[in-house]
């Protein structure tokens, strides 16, 4: 191990002194510095040796460490900002002698029952039906016995089901922090549910708290009938409440709750009460964003309500807009509280006290209506459960308010393990850096635009509004419509917290990435494998999203004829994840990348399609773009490539690089004609440029590994072969725009990807164009943000993802010059150009070739019969 030093950044912003707090953050590591991630530790400002513990995410071609996920536990006064150190461990053991009185995480598991301990408390889970808890204890006394927990899932016809456990994992094991699985279905009696869940359980050392998620899955294939996706489907599963109920072994004495602010707690004692979310308590609560399969709107008032019910007379205690609440039960002896992440964000949302019981509504019943989870779809919920005796103080207002963390962005830029990164104190262009900023400020950020159509609720919340396609809306009503992560915001999110250290940037990055894994992706293996774990599309252009939702084609659009569709490889975003996954090891946002990944596999399998009868080669549903004839440079394979190069970077298995390898020569060659492809008709053809960043990133790849084989050579040489031909040839897109069906700052926004596309070549180049590559990058970099804002709708959401995606890299290339990937002459030959036909043209071909032969066989064989028939004339000898 070399020396380690990387700083890490924590800031408290809520008012709350933190002890022992735990802390997660991804950090990047240099080449060669860390090989084995327990060599690695964390001190304060102080110098003192912090609890912690670590484990890899990526790695670098020498198998060390390039993402490093840290788990460690803090101490902030309220409003500090403080600098903390991931170091590399000392063999002075004096130093984490502090270290070792501090309590760690204990455990046992038999068949039926895993017991937990924190040092503080002791939590028995059943490993056969998820309770959650079949008992917890501190310090030896009972707080929560089995009788009073349950996880109740109640039907459309009140159908009561508990979730049985069918699977259990340990996950993450370690001394500070560790997660245990279970997944099953939902089961009355010998009556099964199609609903699938999944829980997770973490448990921190010295605490008496535990984070439970719980994930809700459909898992069967949406009917869609005509290829429309509205709510209603016949396989949508709906019901009316999903609750888990937590119950003290004493009776209660006393309740606390609070709405909003932990300071501004009430006390009362009832028999029954109630914290209702039924909106989200905006200014637009009431948008039709929110309505059922019937078009009806699905809330039924603004805000939040709290009442109580005492001798059958009920009475409103509270009311008001979003509720970040907690719900306290106190005995003589002890006292559980609960809460749920983004409460009022992920509405409706329930905390009730029923029965002496402690229950969180997920899924509330107190507003009368059905929810649907569609086909595929899933749904992830975060509870915080915290326990403890007499005067413990509960740390769920802490919990609901997290310490800011970040690495410091220097530190990112010297590892290099982001491509073509600079912190944005490096940046010098300030009006690129001036647009950017207006994603998080003024009137045009992301957060105001969330209000405009009341981007919340359960399915909405984390999603972008898509603005752009409301511009020539009429209505007297907003048009909703929905990003579902275009361009892949998630990864421009990423990108600028890293080079900011912004919170901000953050918050958007999980609420989109925690949105797109759950609401955008098709969890499914049971529909067509065209579709099977496919991303659906953003909203159909310039249509309401209705009660189509997140999946683009409603029937309430009311078009006839061939309209319609599914999850296209044109929409296939799964860089963002990753990176979400490098910073906050979301074990969901791995499993994400890799059903992406499998759907490319999926929709080129010509093995899973009837036309596999004769022909059981790739269908060509991994390359097209536009058209299903059309296999050459486009974003249909630049998207499948990408996909593939990001599970290849998560595994590590060159299953992925080789079929990525695959498309890439299915679909560019170093000799193409490339006048004949027309390139140079931006309507149809301009995502020819997403195709070959992604070929950079390809070489990027290929580079960072030593691999300077056949592949690379082919790959880079087709690169500059298109690069040169833009660099004769492309103009910016503004002084083009009559070749567009629909001119808008869109285009001129594109022109960035040719800034990138240069950049890329100017590396790859010959020494010799280095020059003329380098000053086409800078002019349209320049033109581009000019030309973006010469337009009155510069602001808008698409525009503003894609300068947020692509904008940040040229200032890498200002800073560091020339950056040659030392270019080298080879020996290799690469044939001629081949067209690719799809698997529908080829079995066309075969069938109409077997049917020649069948013809011309049975010509033959009534030809011959008619000889065996005909009479015969036999001459006498």
């Amino acid at each position: 191990m070399t020396h380690l030093h990387a700083p890490v950044w924590l800031q408290e912003r809520h008012g709350f002194a933190r002890r022992k707090q735990p802390v997660r953050i991804g950090i990047p590591l240099c080449h060669g510095q860390v090989f084995d991630s327990a060599e690695t530790g964390v001190i304060d400002h102080t110098g003192s040796w912090l609890p912690s513990q670590a484990r890899p995410l990526s790695w670098w071609p020498d198998r060390s460490i390039k993402w490093l996920l840290v788990d460690f536990l803090a101490d902030l006064q309220a409003g500090e900002r403080a600098g903390f150190t991931v170091v590399s461990k000392s063999q002075d053991k004096t130093q984490t002698a502090a270290i070792d009185q501090f309590p760690v995480l204990s455990w046992q598991e038999s068949a039926e029952a895993l017991v937990v301990s924190t040092g503080i408390a002791t939590f028995s889970i059943s490993k056969t039906v998820f309770l959650p808890f079949n008992s917890i204890q501190v310090d030896g006394v009972e707080i929560l016995s089995e009788s009073g927990s349950a996880t109740r899932l109640l039907d459309r016809n009140g159908k009561q089901y508990r979730p049985v456990i069918e699977r259990w994992l340990s996950e993450q094991p370690g001394p500070w922090r560790a997660s245990w699985v279970a997944e099953g279905s939902f089961w009355a009696n010998l009556v099964k549910s199609p609903l699938r869940f999944k829980a997770r359980l973490t448990f921190f050392a010295g605490m008496s708290y535990v984070c439970v998620e719980l994930l809700l899955r459909n898992p069967q294939a949406a009917v869609h009938s005509g290829g429309l996706w509205d709510l209603g489907d016949p396989n949508s599963f709906f019901f009316t409440d999903l609750s888990m109920d937590l119950q003290l072994v004493d009776p209660i004495e006393q309740l606390k709750w609070y709405a909003e602010l932990p300071s501004e707690a009430h006390s009362a004692n009832f028999n029954e009460w109630t914290l209702y979310q039924d909106s989200s308590g905006g200014k637009n609560w009431n948008s039709p964003n929110h309505i059922d399969c019937f078009g009806n709107l699905s809330v039924g008032f603004c805000g939040y309500r709290v009442e109580s019910r005492k001798d059958g007379k009920i009475a409103r205690l509270a009311e008001g807009q979003r509720a970040t609440p907690a719900l306290h039960l106190i005995s003589a002896s002890s006292w559980l509280a609960a809460t749920v992440q983004d409460f009022w964000q992920n509405f409706p949302k329930a905390l009730r006290y029923r029965d002496g019981k402690l229950s969180v509504a997920l899924f509330p019943n107190e507003g009368q209506k059905l929810y649907e989870l569609q086909g595929g779809e899933q749904k992830r919920h975060t509870i915080f459960v915290d326990v403890g005796l007499g005067s413990q103080k509960a740390v769920l207002a802490q919990l609901q308010h997290p310490i800011q963390v970040w690495v410091d962005p220097s530190w990112v830029e010297k590892t290099a393990a982001v491509s073509y990164f600079v912190s944005q104190p490096d940046d010098p262009n300030h009006s690129y850096i001036q647009y950017i900023d207006s994603l998080l400020e003024g009137p045009n950020s992301l957060l105001n635009k969330r209000e405009i159509i009341d981007e919340y609720g359960w399915r909405n919340f984390g999603d972008l509004y898509a603005d752009h396609e409301a511009v020539h809306h009429l209505g007297p009503e907003v048009l909703v419509s929905h990003y579902n992560n275009q361009y892949d915001f998630i990864y421009g999110a990423a990108i600028h917290f890293l080079r900011t250290g912004d919170g901000r940037w953050r918050l958007l990055l999980e609420a989109a990435a925690r949105h797109l894994i759950d609401i955008d992706i098709y969890h499914t293996n049971q529909d067509k494998a065209a579709y099977n774990h496919g991303l659906f599309w953003h909203t159909d252009h310039y249509k309401p999203a209705g009660t189509c939702t997140h999946r683009t084609y409603s029937r309430q659009n009311g078009i006839s004829g061939n309209y319609g569709g599914g999850p296209s490889n044109e929409h296939n975003y799964t860089s963002g994840l990753l990176f979400y996954y490098y910073l906050t090891g979301d074990p969901e946002a791995a499993e994400a990348i890799l059903e992406l990944a499998a759907w490319v596999f999926g929709m080129d399998d010509g093995t899973q399609t009837l036309l596999g009868l004769l022909d059981e080669g790739p269908t060509g549903g991994a390359s097209q773009t536009v058209s299903t004839l059309y296999h050459k440079p486009g974003r249909g394979a630049g998207n499948s490539i990408n996909a593939l190069l990001d599970a290849y970077r998560l595994t590590v298995d060159r299953r992925y690089l080789s079929k990525a390898e695959d498309i890439i020569q299915r679909c560019i060659h170093p000799y193409d004609d490339i006048p004949a492809l027309k390139l140079d008709e931006p309507e149809y053809r301009w995502s020819y440029l997403a195709f070959l960043q992604v070929l950079g990133k390809y070489l990027d790849s290929k580079l960072e590994w030593g691999e300077l084989d056949y592949n690379f050579y082919y790959v880079r040489d087709a690169f500059l072969h298109y690069a040169e031909w833009m660099l004769k040839n492309e103009t910016p897109y503004k002084d083009v725009l009559h070749k567009v069906e629909i001119p808008t700052e869109t285009w001129p926004a594109h022109d960035i990807r040719k800034s990138h596309i240069f950049h890329v070549a100017a590396k790859h180049a010959p020494p010799d164009q280095y020059t003329s590559f380098t000053e086409k990058a800078c002019f349209f970099f320049e033109r581009c943000l000019s030309d973006v804002c010469s337009f009155d709708t510069a602001f808008l959401t698409r525009p503003q993802v894609i300068l947020a995606v692509y904008g940040y890299i040229h200032a890498y290339f200002q800073k560091h010059g020339k950056e040659n990937a030392d270019y080298r002459l080879h020996g290799y030959h690469f044939g001629e150009p081949e067209n690719f036909l799809p698997q529908k043209a080829r079995a066309k071909a075969t069938l109409q070739r077997k049917l020649k032969v069948a013809i011309a066989e049975l010509k033959r064989l009534v030809f011959v019969k008619g000889q065996i028939l005909k009479p015969k004339h036999v001459k006498n000898p």
